[in-house]
């Protein structure tokens, strides 16, 4: 039988709406009080029922978080499928910090459709305070409504003027991707993107451009492929670079499942990392390690990412009126074996 309100104020020694006011964080309970009923709780293992505290106080304790996706269909582990490693690692952020909040979270997946008036139905139900927004996919219908229903929400991974956002130096990790591979004395440095409708995939090759410029290598566009966020992507547009005869010695991709699918052309095609070629991703997601050799990668910060979202949204749900923001973190360049020195020197 499930602990009750009743069983904590009788164990507190109080009334049922003395619990209350400590569960709700009224500030009106007494220190000593307030500390007696959180024993009861934890000795109890009490848990409160979200729903009736909603009916109780007329305010939603539920937050959504959608993560954007071209295909609700495929699995996430498949070849062929992206991975969703952002979404997750994100999510572990946002958890961290509800932990500390009476807030519960429900998620879900949505197929982002541009020209769709389609919207989640974590915000079509209106059972939530606010909605994190994971992913580059977002599309203007989905803003329009966010903003026409004065729903508090947060972006992750990208950005709008008119919500609050965390993302990360988009540019800066690009750069010190490919930095990277210059300072091992590479110079022919292909670059397999992302596909067009991410919002990521101009601000990587702005980094890509400027760090071959500013090492003073003229960027090359037969060097440039453009994939979608999975493995065999990677894998078809490693097969074509190799195919073309352009010359290189090194591949900067725009995310670790791109790297993974590219490293199992080049392993199907006897060719070594890093001896043959060097190679570098983009998220440091679980992949990064698990592939062989272990993949050198830029950390773009997610579960950090989320940590500050949550904060950002919880402090719009309280003060909606305040200026929106946006936050930016800095990359890091995790350094692991699928990166070495140029042998054609």
């Amino acid at each position: 039988m499930s602990v009750t309100l009743f069983d904590v104020a009788k164990e507190a020694g109080v009334s049922k709406s003395t619990v209350s006011l400590v569960i709700n964080n009224n500030s009106a309970v007494k220190p000593e009080t307030r500390e007696r009923v959180q024993t009861a709780i934890e000795k109890l293992n009490y848990i409160p029922n979200v729903s009736a505290r909603e009916l109780t106080t007329k305010k939603k304790q539920i937050l959504g978080s959608i993560f954007l996706t071209k295909n609700l269909s495929e699995g996430t582990y498949l070849f062929d499928s992206v991975t969703e490693t952002f979404f997750y690692d994100t999510l572990t952020g946002i958890s961290w910090e509800l932990a500390r909040t009476n807030y519960g979270l429900i998620s879900e997946r949505f197929q982002a459709k541009e020209q769709s008036d389609d919207i989640p139905q974590v915000i079509k139900n209106n059972r939530v305070a606010g909605v994190f927004l994971i992913g580059g996919l977002i599309s203007d219908s989905l803003i329009e409504t966010i903003l026409r229903k004065k729903l508090p929400a947060v972006i992750l991974g990208s950005q709008h003027p008119l919500i609050d956002s965390v993302d990360v130096d988009i540019i800066e990790g690009a750069y010190l991707a490919v930095k990277h591979l210059i300072d091992y004395g590479h110079r022919r440095i292909a670059f397999i993107n992302g596909p067009d409708e991410s919002s990521t995939t101009g601000k990587k090759l702005e980094g890509y451009n400027k760090a071959l410029e500013d090492a003073g290598i003229k960027p090359d566009k037969r060097l440039i492929r453009k994939a979608e966020f999975t493995g065999l992507s990677g894998y078809r547009a490693m097969k074509n670079l190799r195919s073309s005869g352009i010359e290189m010695t090194a591949v900067f991709c725009a995310s670790d499942s791109i790297a993974a699918g590219a490293m199992r052309y080049l392993y199907d095609a006897n060719i070594r990392i890093p001896h043959g070629i060097s190679i570098i991703g983009y998220e440091h997601s679980i992949i990064s390690e698990h592939v062989i050799p272990a993949l050198t990668t830029v950390q773009i910060c997610k579960e950090q990412m989320g940590v500050k979202a949550c904060k950002l949204l919880l402090n719009r749900i309280k003060n909606p009126g305040d200026k929106i923001k946006k936050k930016i973190l800095q990359p890091k360049l995790i350094i692991r074996d699928s990166c070495g020195g140029n042998n054609n020197l």
